[in-house]
């Protein structure tokens, strides 16, 4: 059906597919055409004014808890919120309660990144801090221990001196046994070392410093040395000292003092080992003394 001009149908007129308006101009209008349940067009008027109906819902954990004015003036409404186990509102803050949360089941939970008590074996190292736990067993203590070592000697320019032997009336601070050599390591029998009245170690352990007090007449220098000899039971056969540590220092005069502190020691000793100290001098018939303490560790 086509119309040229204006055409008023004064009749019921029904359209069975989609209806176009072309060309239709837009202006604000007091009226609006709607559309009915059979498909009927009407005029009614245009909306206008304030909301004056709003009801909201929820879904859990979010509810509505109540609603006031929901036709008509100002709204409010309460939202509850199911916060669960270990939560809880205090002074409009949410806040966690002590001892209702279960970490296992927190995001991000890896097993093996928590470990109990009964599993911590071992730590690194602790710098700081106060032991306030069980009594720590010995074994897993350090153990060390000092012993004094001191004596004389008249150089004789050359050797290295022992301590005399023990039925001497100046032993053990007297040095003056003379068979060890320059470098304090030749062979001598065992009787010798053992009447040097030398000091025994209990255990396997190492030398930690050494720290001492010495003074010689002259100017020459001074060699103070620990040697340790390692007895083999029931064996007569001549041995050698091995050299622990040497100090030496350019003497003096006797009232000057000179102080030794030995840190660094490569030797370690094992129990059963006997230590013996041993002095030496560039300047024959100049006389040196000597006190001192070494503190050793024990493995």
């Amino acid at each position: 059906m086509k119309f040229i001009g204006q055409f008023i149908q004064n009749l019921i007129a029904r359209f069975r597919s989609d209806v176009y308006l072309e060309n239709v101009s837009e202006s604000a209008q007091d009226h609006v055409v709607g559309i009915d349940a059979n498909g009927k067009l009407y005029k009614q008027d245009a909306a206008s004014g304030d909301i004056t109906g709003v009801d909201l819902t929820g879904t859990a954990p979010i509810t509505i808890g109540s609603e006031t004015n929901t036709t008509s003036g100002a709204y409010s409404a309460t939202l509850s919120i199911d916060i669960g186990n270990g939560l809880n509102v205090v002074g409009g803050d949410l806040v966690t309660n002590d001892g209702e949360i279960d970490h296992d089941s927190l995001d991000n939970f890896v097993a093996a990144e928590h470990f109990t008590q009964a599993n911590i074996t071992t730590t690194g190292t602790i710098t700081t801090g106060v032991w306030q736990g069980t009594a720590i067993a010995t074994d897993y203590l350090k153990h060390k221990t000092t012993f004094e070592l001191a004596g004389y000697s008249t150089a004789d320019g050359t050797n290295y001196m022992m301590a005399d032997i023990m039925s001497g009336n100046k032993a053990p601070f007297l040095h003056d046994e003379t068979s060890i050599g320059a470098n304090g390591t030749t062979a001598d029998n065992p009787a010798a070392f053992l009447r040097a009245a030398g000091t025994v170690m209990p255990y396997n352990g190492a030398l930690k410093i050494w720290k001492g007090w010495s003074a010689s007449a002259g100017s020459g220098t001074i060699d103070i040395a620990i040697f340790k000899y390692t007895p083999t039971e029931n064996d007569a056969t001549n041995d050698s000292l091995v050299l622990v540590k040497n100090t030496q220092y350019t003497a003096a005069g006797n009232d000057n003092l000179k102080a030794f502190s030995e840190t660094s020691f490569p030797v370690l000793i094992s129990a059963g080992d006997i230590l013996i100290t041993a002095m030496k001098g560039s300047t024959s018939s100049k006389t040196a003394y000597f006190v001192s303490t070494v503190e050793i560790e024990w493995s």
